[in-house]
């Protein structure tokens, strides 16, 4: 209230009504803590109720799942965590180091692509820092698990006419374009042997107007494991992103087996829009965040840009970025 009588803050209620289509694909632990925060901020911002063109996936070979409390309420990854088959990965990798012929000729497929000396695998959660394993594993289970989910979800960022209209009802306006997120940790191991196929995968099956971004962990986010496990980790993801930024600059395409009936996963355009590094360091590296503080401050940045007009003024800035030079007059 002030003497011109009472104010309306319209910034506020244009967001209320306001969503950009949005499908934040998850790949590992990291992926558990950000996920239910941003789920928790959707669900308080639309009364209770995700809207369907914000679907959630959370790809694991590990069960366990992930929780966050936004504002008193807790939220839990049960709903959207595709929990991963690890046995296919320890029925081969146990035939493989018993040379097992029958075993070796049908994996013959990923031998240039998986270096089945380094194949291990123990039965315990998750890969385990073997890369190799990692590697195989999501092989054997991308065609059956991995891309059904996939397909499915992003159907939701192309709402058919029956889901716009209830959602203006609801007084939700919907964007004309939408945005993937997928979100990884990069010094591990679930995370950077998945994240590249998924990438290809989503960029070759996502609807027209979509864009594809990609928040990967760097290890300095890994402050709280061992010395030698942060090692490891840096060694990890200087491999992948070297791998990753060779297919964004186009040094080569991306064809590459990902089924064990002869399913490959092929892509010669750049396998995401936009990459997004989150080191856990502010201002140069004067302040570390915690790794609650971190996952809470990318749940925001997600959240914001799929409630607001953030989202679009990224699309438009990313889109001039991205831009040939031949094409700027």
């Amino acid at each position: 209230m002030n003497d011109n009588g009472p104010q309306l803050d319209i910034s506020s209620m244009i967001a209320s009504r306001f969503v950009l289509p949005t499908y934040l694909c998850g790949i590992g632990g990291k992926a558990k803590q950000v996920l239910p925060r941003v789920d928790g901020l959707y669900q308080q911002h639309y009364n209770g109720a995700r809207p369907e063109v914000l679907p959630l996936t959370i790809f694991d070979f590990d069960e366990a799942h992930g929780e966050a409390t936004v504002d008193g309420v807790t939220y839990t990854t049960e709903s959207y965590l595709k929990v991963l088959p690890k046995k296919p990965l320890l029925d081969v990798a146990r035939k493989i180091r018993r040379n097992n012929p029958r075993v070796l000729a049908a994996c013959a497929k990923f031998q240039p692509y998986v270096h089945f000396p380094g194949v291990r695998a123990v039965d315990a959660p998750g890969l385990n820092l073997f890369v190799q394993g990692g590697n195989l594993a999501w092989r054997l289970v991308h065609e059956s698990d991995v891309l059904p989910e996939l397909t499915a979800k992003l159907r939701y960022l192309n709402p058919a006419p029956n889901t716009l209209e209830r959602l203006t009802r609801e007084g939700i306006a919907v964007a004309n374009r939408s945005i993937i997120w997928v979100i990884a940790g990069g010094g591990s191991t679930t995370g950077p042997t998945g994240l590249i196929p998924i990438l290809c995968e989503l960029k070759r099956h996502a609807p027209a107007n979509t864009s594809v971004f990609a928040v990967v962990f760097a290890p300095r986010s890994y402050r709280e494991k061992t010395s030698q496990r942060q090692v490891k980790g840096k060694a990890i993801y200087r491999a992948t992103m070297t791998q990753l930024l060779a297919l964004f600059d186009g040094e080569q395409g991306f064809d590459q087996p990902y089924g064990v009936d002869g399913y490959r996963i092929q892509l010669d355009d750049p396998p995401f829009d936009q990459l997004f590094l989150i080191d856990g360091s502010f201002a140069g590296g004067r302040r570390d965040f915690e790794s609650d503080e971190l996952a809470d401050l990318v749940a925001l940045l997600l959240f914001k840009c799929t409630v607001g007009p953030l989202g679009e003024k990224l699309l438009s800035i990313i889109g001039d970025l991205n831009r040939n030079p031949e094409d700027v007059r």
